[in-house]
């Protein structure tokens, strides 16, 4: 019996403080069996030369919209780094409606009003280049977006006129009582209900697309946070039926973890009391009880996914105080919560109880306190050592906060891409002096936490050579450094986007590292990202990626 394989002559960084580094690797049956001359070369089928490349274990991703990265690939591109002005937005809009079929929805998304001249796109704007379609345009943070006049009437809002906002969301109007087409947070739903749905293959489509362009960037393995509840995030109450069809067509090219939106959970038929006298606890599940951990190493469920707040460069995210762009101009507006904090308890509390992991998005320090104080009362009252609830983004917090997370064994999930491409407008949303409390990520390091890395992609690049750039280097798109003291290592940068990801996602146990027993997912490298000068680390690239032990990408 020979084994599957063997690669050669590289220099593997294999995260593992034991062993650190290995020339050799060998394959079985997708696990690692061997490093160095543990077994000889004539023990394998095939052998690969690395010619002395480095090797690193796979990107792991923990917090990337998978299926909305496939998604943008199939709409109008509006980045900042396809449209650079409202003029080439509004042009990109109006070439999509051409092409549309007529009556059809034109969707896009990816603008950031950062780099619009702090303007959004209005209704009017949209019409004038809309051809009759209707249009819905999604901010890059996708906690908001655009409609123009045929959108809201699909809607049920002739003129733009009586668009109410919900609880947890804004729209705001011209002096004559119009919206004035953006809709922000949980009002965004208003237009959104009204595009028809995508299909189960729609998504699948979305999840090929998006799985194949990840794995370009030798990405092994997503976190995707929130599918199954397209009111809040998510395409169709059947997204994971989507990427089952995808794993069925050979299409899902990476290791998929995904997380159920945490509203499509429901009462499993008992209830807990709740010591604290309030309303008893419903444990809250899917169907059969399934919970956080079901599936196996391609596609399995991860945490119950929870928005407690908005953006912060949307201005949404729930502030301790007012945002200091908008005090200037003598607005008060310190963000909003989602879900009124009872609910939000109710909900978190019911997942916990039920078994399940719990990531909550909270991006202001306001929202952070308010996640904080459930985690704690859920783990005095049912107990559960290594629930590794998570926090995504925490983008605002004090040393005081930061500590708590410690102390709690709470795991925060930032990405430090956000520096470069929003860092800019985070920095004019928050005033110099909130803003060093902005993005901190060597902080939670020092504090003690096992940290992994993210990019949310679409909503900046997915590239995880470009984040650990942005890790190390912590400047924004204008040049301007951006608390520089919470800069990583190299070191610390690469250990947080392979063990610390799996780590968030109880997935340590197999992936993250490359040492016997583990999946043999692992990138080759043009250069050693350890020895490049710092400033040219968004120049090295992926030369080759493996997962499972199998060549998947570049030339081996």
């Amino acid at each position: 019996m020979l084994f599957d394989a063997l690669y050669t002559n590289g220099l593997f960084r294999t995260q593992n403080s034991r062993r650190p580094l290995a020339h050799s690797l060998g394959v079985h049956d997708g696990r690692i069996v061997s490093l160095d001359d543990e077994l000889p070369a004539t023990f394998f089928r095939n052998v690969h030369d690395l010619h002395g490349a480095t090797v690193i274990p796979g990107f792991n991703d923990a917090h990337c919209h998978l299926s909305y990265v496939g998604q943008a690939l199939l709409q109008a591109d509006l980045r900042p780094a396809v449209c650079r002005t409202m003029a080439e937005l509004l042009s990109a809009v109006e070439r999509a409606c051409i092409a549309a079929p007529p009556g059809a929805w034109v969707q896009g998304s990816g603008y950031d009003q950062n780099y619009l001249g702090n303007q959004h796109p209005t209704a009017e704007e949209l019409d004038a280049v809309s051809h009759g379609h209707p249009v819905w345009l999604m901010h890059n943070s996708r906690h908001m977006g655009v409609a123009n006049t045929a959108a809201f009437e699909r809607a049920g809002y002739p003129g733009r006129r009586n668009v109410r906002a919900p609880s947890g969301g804004a729209v705001p109007a011209d002096t004559e009582g119009r919206a004035v087409g953006l809709l922000q947070e949980t009002a965004r739903a208003l237009v959104m209900d009204a595009i028809p749905g995508p299909s189960m293959q729609d998504v699948a489509d979305m999840v090929g697309a998006g799985s194949a362009a990840l794995l370009s960037l030798g990405i092994t393995s997503i976190t995707e946070p929130g599918i199954g509840a397209p009111q809040h995030i998510g395409h169709s109450m059947s997204d994971i039926a989507g990427y089952q069809a995808a794993r069925d067509a050979g299409r899902l090219a990476v290791r998929a973890t995904v997380m159920p939106y945490l509203t499509t959970l429901h009462g499993l038929g008992d209830e807990l009391e709740d010591p604290n006298g309030k309303n008893d606890i419903p444990r809250l599940g899917l169907d059969l009880g399934i919970r956080t951990g079901f599936g196996d190493e391609r596609l399995r469920l991860g945490p119950a996914k929870v928005l407690s707040d908005g953006s912060l460069i949307g201005r949404s995210a729930f502030m301790c105080c007012n945002y200091q762009a908008d005090a200037e101009e003598g607005v008060e507006n310190r963000g909003l919560l989602q879900f009124p904090a009872e609910d939000l308890r109710q909900r978190i509390l019911g997942a916990h109880s039920a078994g399940w992991q719990v990531a909550a998005h909270a991006i202001g320090d306001a929202a952070l306190d308010v996640v904080m104080d459930i985690f704690e009362e859920a783990q005095q009252l049912y107990p559960r050592p290594d629930a590794r609830h998570r926090v995504e983004h925490v983008n605002v917090a004090s040393d005081q906060q930061i500590q708590r997370l410690a102390a709690l064994g709470l795991i925060p999930v930032p990405q430090g891409r956000f520096v470069n491409e929003l860092g800019d407008g985070a920095a004019r949303a928050l005033g110099p002096e909130r803003m060093r409390l902005s993005y901190r990520i060597k902080s939670l390091l020092e504090a003690g936490i096992e940290i992994p890395a993210s990019t949310d992609a679409p909503v900046v690049s997915a590239d995880p050579l470009l984040n650990i750039h942005d890790l190390v280097n912590r400047r924004t798109s204008s040049g301007a450094d951006f608390n520089p003291e919470e800069r990583l290592t190299v070191a610390e940068a690469v250990r947080a986007y392979t063990v610390g990801s799996a780590y968030a996602a109880h997935e340590d146990h197999y992936k993250g590292a490359l040492t016997h027993g583990m999946l043999a997912d692992f990138v080759a490298l043009s250069d050693d990202l350890y020895k490049v000068p710092t400033e040219a680390i968004r120049d090295v690239r992926v030369t080759a990626t493996v997962l499972g032990g199998e060549p998947v990408t570049g030339n081996l």
